[in-house]
């Protein structure tokens, strides 16, 4: 076991400038990470005329090839997060994404792009469990939601970026639409938009690689003891039905709001087939609604939910995500009902605003009340649910509506709007059911805590096992 263990309990020496910096770097990572994921999204018409594919084809490009292996590898990867350094687990997931976002552009028929998905999905597999374990270690509770919307603004940047740059370059493809290499031979536009951005990820990996490895809090006889458990489901299902509502709440409630922000996989799509626009000029506004409200949303979420719990409300994170979810539904069934696309844009914004509350508040929520050993696996098994639900089913749900429902593919506009009439209120619901078991586990730690500090650093010791 490499990691250092802090046997006092306590933060770094070195205060929080490093721990802000770690994020920082970590944020670059998933930006990144979302550059490679969210680029196919411009790029639907080229892909689909080249390997004769429909709509729910492409879904499975973007949701369930890529979606089902990143949440089922992200459980055993948490187990490893919780017990070997984790600076070195996210920079070779990072350099296993790049190369294989770089393989999707060597693809020349639909199962091996599936199979270059399934890859960028098990890389990617590797982050954010681990870097919430990071940074749960790096900041106190009042500060963990502000460190958290920090590292998660990458979702949204790396969106954006994806959009503006995949935009321009897939506008390309009318005057250039193939490139001649050497051995590699005949190259679409497409093909060469994933090696350009696929690439560059190896330098964030090395990157990476510099961090320090922060201290966890534990001793190094419990530390010897988890290092002999091997991953379980068991003990992970333990804690969760111990408070069943909490984790309802937390976890399908979470994923089921998730659904909305991956339906966004389509938005690009929606505004060609609708209004006829290019992909560059839909690259340009859609990702320029994701660079500003997306990171603002995010910003937001994580300084009111830190203003709450300084003031008492321990149970901000969940609250806050709960009120998004209701507050999302008016913009997300209206937008693609709209008469015009520049209503339409202007209803982005909130959608994107909003949708930034899940990724901030619920994995900081998480962290508040998982015991010590199992952060990272908790944290995995959380994207675990919004890889089956929202990374699966939001891209698929309006592609099967389009396909078996409507039978028209111009009927994009009738699934979005339906998909998000039922999803807001039932991802509402399911948020607010576990709010009273949430504050009463955090009144639990909080007395527990309380009283440790009475006890000595050996108390103190022996809590955070929780």
């Amino acid at each position: 076991m490499e990691n250092q263990i802090d046997r006092d309990g306590g933060r770094a020496a070195s205060g929080y400038r490093y721990g802000w910096y770690t994020t920082a770097v970590l944020m670059v990572g998933y930006t990144f990470s979302f550059l490679d994921r969210q680029i196919l999204n411009l790029m639907v018409g080229p892909i689909k005329a080249d390997l004769g594919i429909s709509d729910v084809q492409f879904a499975i490009l973007t949701g369930g090839a890529f979606g089902i292996f990143y949440t089922i590898m992200g459980l055993p990867i948490g187990w490893l997060a919780d017990r070997y350094p984790r600076k070195w687990i996210i920079s070779g997931g990072i350099a296993a994404w790049s190369l294989m976002t770089a393989m999707c552009g060597l693809a020349r028929t639909f199962p091996q792009l599936v199979l270059a998905r399934i890859g960028v999905g098990v890389g990617e597999a590797t982050l954010s469990p681990s870097a919430h374990s990071m940074l749960s270690d790096l900041f106190d509770k009042t500060r963990l939601p502000k460190a958290m919307s920090l590292y998660t603004i990458g979702i949204y940047i790396g969106a954006g970026i994806a959009m503006i740059v995949g935009g321009t370059v897939v506008g390309m493809i009318d005057r250039t639409p193939d490139v001649v290499l050497p051995v590699l031979g005949h190259m679409r536009s497409w093909h060469m938009v994933f090696i350009a951005v696929g690439l560059p990820g190896l330098l964030v990996a090395l990157w990476v690689a510099t961090l320090r490895e922060p201290k966890r809090m534990l001793r190094r006889d419990e530390t010897e003891e988890l290092t002999t458990q091997g991953f379980s489901l068991r003990r992970i299902w333990a804690f969760l039905s111990d408070q069943p509502l909490m984790s309802v709440s937390l976890f399908l409630g979470a994923a089921t709001f998730s659904v909305l922000s991956y339906t966004d996989n389509w938005f690009p799509e929606l505004f060609i087939r609708s209004w006829g626009w290019g992909p560059q000029r839909t690259g340009l506004v859609i990702g320029s609604v994701s660079l500003i409200a997306g990171p603002l949303g995010m910003l937001s979420a994580g300084w009111w939910s830190s203003r709450m719990i300084a003031r008492g409300q321990a149970d901000g994170c969940l609250r806050l995500t709960a009120y998004a979810a209701a507050a999302i539904a008016g913009p997300a069934v209206l937008m693609p009902l709209m008469p015009n696309p520049m209503l339409m844009a202007i209803l982005v914004v909130p959608i994107k605003f909003l949708g930034g509350f899940t990724p901030v508040l619920i994995p900081a929520a998480i962290q508040m009340i998982a015991p010590v050993e199992l952060r990272a696996q908790l944290g995995a098994f959380f994207m675990f649910t919004v890889g089956i639900v929202g990374v699966s089913f939001g891209p698929i749900l309006p592609a099967v509506l389009n396909d078996y429902v409507f039978h028209d593919e111009m009927a994009l506009h009738y699934s979005l709007a339906l998909t998000a009439a039922v999803v807001a209120p039932l991802a509402f619901v399911l948020l607010s059911i576990g709010m009273r078991q949430y504050r009463e586990r955090l009144a639990v730690l909080e007395r527990s805590e309380a009283a440790a500090r009475k006890g000595g650093p050996l108390a103190i010791r022996c809590l955070q096992r929780r």
